[in-house]
């Protein structure tokens, strides 16, 4: 019977890291994504699409 308990609290355990991991991983992703958005409009880095080939290009200054 205590090797049950033991197993519970194991997976109760495992169960708690995994969701504070996927809570992390989600704050640190859109930190990051805000940091590269930020980056990018500073050195005028934005990407457009071209209509006519459907390609991504860096938008051009002016």
């Amino acid at each position: 019977m205590p090797q049950l308990i033991f197993l519970g609290l194991v997976a109760a355990g495992g169960y708690y890291a995994w969701k504070t991991l996927k809570k992390e991983m989600a704050r640190v992703d859109v930190k990051v994504r805000e940091a590269e958005r930020v980056s990018a409009e500073d050195r005028g880095e934005l990407l457009e699409r071209d209509p006519e080939t459907g390609h991504y290009r860096p938008r051009e200054r002016g």
